[in-house]
């Protein structure tokens, strides 16, 4: 049998005889269609949205499907007729409608519950993103059915930021979904354990993601409350895209490979492969499950091949829990994220749930009374929020400038994943802020500190008392003068009290050479060299970064000065920046990529041409990485005094460089 789809052509001399013969599907299916005039069809098939699908040349079936906006595939009808089911013809269909519009990157359709067919739909690879009431008399529900197409093309923003941020994936089961979620009368038995993933110490350590069939499971629940709930309730998380049902074969290795006797006794199995499949076409590192059976599954799925673990909530816990080597903050998760301050001047719906701390305001009104006495006093405090492209919350903040205080009466972050890397990086922007405007000490006065900003103040040096404070510079001071004993006080007390730099350190200090495109990425350069992309929140205040040279640091933590080099587009050749190293390790290119590799800037292929002849890499971790206000070119003096050959690899320096570096760096007591 032989199927074939072509895109209806009105200019052609059959047209009107194909459009017949696709009204009189269309009329034998309408019940299932829902009504639509003649002249509505027509005039939606003119419009080159009209699809005929054929078996052995006959028409048997058609897709009518919208285009509304630039990114949207939008599925009108999809017909076949009786007798041409379960020929693969409406999968046929579909894929030419996406073959087509190799620009478009979702596709979406709504259809009734009460037809049957949601089977159809997920066997597409869709799943259910909203519902809505329909409009049949006896009452319906209309399911959103959507799914991300053409992937060679790249993720969304929003999927790419998840899976790059250089965290550890754990995709969540429904059955976490719903511990999580669900409302707090309905019993759970899992619940407790589960909840403790939503710590606020784990956030910064892990992303959460989902499958979409996560939605695909919520809409059977049949308590609509319940369902509008737990959709709401989770729609924060990343739905990871599928390659249903294009490739469906490690789907069919998996049920292979799992227990006749177990898949007979737990159907629902199918299902949960579904999950994990994506996951693991995702890189996830974790599937998090309490069903047992996915559990007792999992030991005949050799899934370690595929480098993820299936584990319970406690389980993920102890693996994530803090090592020595890697920081409790990250910061490369809104790095590239294009946020912007706004002034907030009215008590705007979505920040109370945003921002309120509710263990220490329990009631609603505690928080929005706090911001009125705020806004009210708008000739000394300005209330702002920070806010993507897309005007998601991030951070909320009241400052108050007194004299040489910069105060903040007000200061949240968002929770969740983000929670901990916003109140990191909130406290070092304000810090600048503070310096820019001559301050020289920085008072924290909310008298609602979450324990997530808790943590972030302690980090960086701020005071236990009930005020928070902390003092910023001197710009320099001798090591002498602070009566520092060890390298590792002075980076400490660089970080405590930023912006300040320890002359006389003698620190170890490393030049290392860094392409322009990787300084881009790593430091934050921008075309112009000098400025930050975004400066304060988009520094990385932690990264590492893969080097082939020999040396390995010692009596860390040392001083790194980045030497941006040259490469087909750009020529810099000029010191940019300057880094805190904190740890270094040698280790083969593969442990390298497998432990390092989302945290760094390389690619896989990058990392293994860094390694020498040995096959090992030096793993480089850094923080507190400051752009130079004034760069130093391999011309200036400075340069020649200390080095004497080209920089072709990291290598050490005189201490003394560092410190006729930042001299140079120092203007009326401020840095530039």
């Amino acid at each position: 049998m032989d199927v074939s789809v072509v895109a209806w052509d009105p200019e052609s001399a059959d047209a009107e005889a194909q459009l017949g013969s696709v009204l009189m599907i269309h009329k034998a299916n309408r019940a299932r269609l829902g009504p639509m005039p003649d002249m509505a069809f027509r005039d939606r098939a003119r419009h080159r949205g009209l699809l005929l699908g054929m078996l052995d040349a006959v028409i048997t079936g058609y897709i009518l499907y919208d285009i509304p906006r630039s990114n949207l595939i939008k599925l009108v009808h999809v017909c076949v007729g009786e007798v041409s089911r379960g020929t693969g013809l409406a999968r046929e269909m579909v894929d030419t409608a996406i073959r087509l519009h190799p620009r478009r990157s979702l596709i979406a359709a709504s259809c009734r519950t009460d037809y049957g067919i949601d089977a159809f739909w997920q066997s597409l690879g869709m799943h259910v993103a909203s519902e809505r009431a329909g409009r049949a008399l006896s009452g319906s529900i209309l399911m959103n059915w959507v799914k991300r197409i053409n992937l060679e093309d790249g993720l969304d923003l929003l999927e790419s930021a998840s899976l790059e941020s250089g965290l550890p994936i754990a995709v969540l089961d429904t059955n976490i979904i719903g511990d999580l979620f669900s409302p707090p009368d309905i019993r759970r038995d899992h619940r407790e354990e589960t909840v403790e993933l939503q710590a606020d110490w784990l956030q910064p350590l892990v992303t959460f993601v989902t499958s979409g069939e996560v939605d695909n499971e919520i809409s059977k629940n049949q308590d609509q409350a319940v369902r509008t709930h737990l959709r709401a309730a989770s729609q924060h998380l990343t739905r990871l895209s599928t390659l249903r049902p294009g490739d469906r074969t490690l789907e069919n290795v998996l049920l292979a490979a799992t227990d006749t006797h177990v898949l007979a006794k737990d159907p629902s199995l199918r299902q949960d492969v579904l999950h994990l499949v994506d996951a693991i076409h995702a890189g996830a590192d974790y599937f998090v499950t309490n069903d047992g059976n996915v559990h007792l599954a999992a030991a005949g799925w050799n899934l370690g091949e595929h480098g993820i673990q299936v584990v319970r909530p406690h389980q993920l816990i102890t693996a994530l829990s803090p090592e020595p080597f890697m920081s409790d903050f990250r910061s490369n998760l809104i790095d590239d994220g294009d946020l912007e301050w706004r002034d907030v001047t009215s008590d705007e719906p979505g920040l109370e749930p945003a921002f309120r701390v509710y263990e220490i305001e329990t009631k609603p009104n505690a928080f929005k009374q706090r911001l009125r006495d705020l806004m009210a006093k708008r000739k000394t405090i300005k209330v702002q929020k920070l806010v993507d492209k897309q005007g998601s919350l991030w951070a909320l903040a009241a400052l108050e400038l007194d004299g040489t205080t910069l105060r903040l009466p007000l200061i949240r972050a968002i929770r969740g994943e983000r929670g901990s890397t916003v109140a990191f990086q909130l406290l070092r922007h304000f810090r600048r802020a503070a310096w820019e405007h001559h301050a020289t000490r920085i008072e924290v006065a909310d008298t609602a500190i979450s324990v997530t900003l808790d943590a972030a103040l302690r980090a960086d040096g701020f005071s236990d008392d009930v005020l928070r404070a902390a003092i910023l510079g001197p710009a320099a001071a001798t090591v002498n003068a602070l009566a520092l004993t060890s390298t590792a006080e002075v980076a400490l007390a660089e970080r405590h009290q930023w912006p300040l730099v320890v002359q006389g350190a003698k620190m170890p200090t490393y030049i290392i050479p860094i392409q322009p495109r990787w300084a881009t990425n790593l430091l934050g350069l921008n075309d112009g060299l000098i400025s930050l992309r975004r400066r304060g929140l988009g520094l990385s205040r932690e990264l590492v970064y893969f080097s082939g040279s020999r040396i390995e640091p010692k009596g860390l933590p040392a001083r790194i000065l980045w030497y941006a080099t040259g490469d087909k587009t750009i020529t810099i050749r000029k010191i940019v920046a300057r880094s805190v190293l904190v740890d270094s390790a040698r280790v083969s290119a593969e442990d390298a990529i497998a432990r390092f590799g989302k945290v760094g800037v390389l690619r896989k292929s990058e990392i293994e041409g860094a390694a020498g002849k040995t096959g090992k890499v030096n793993v480089i971790r850094f923080q507190d990485t400051e752009l130079l206000g004034r760069s130093v070119s391999r011309h200036d003096e400075i340069f020649k005094r200390y080095v004497k050959d080209t920089v072709q690899s990291m290598q050490q320096v005189d201490s003394q460089m560092f410190d006729d570096v930042m001299a140079l760096q120092f203007d009326g007591g401020h840095a530039v």
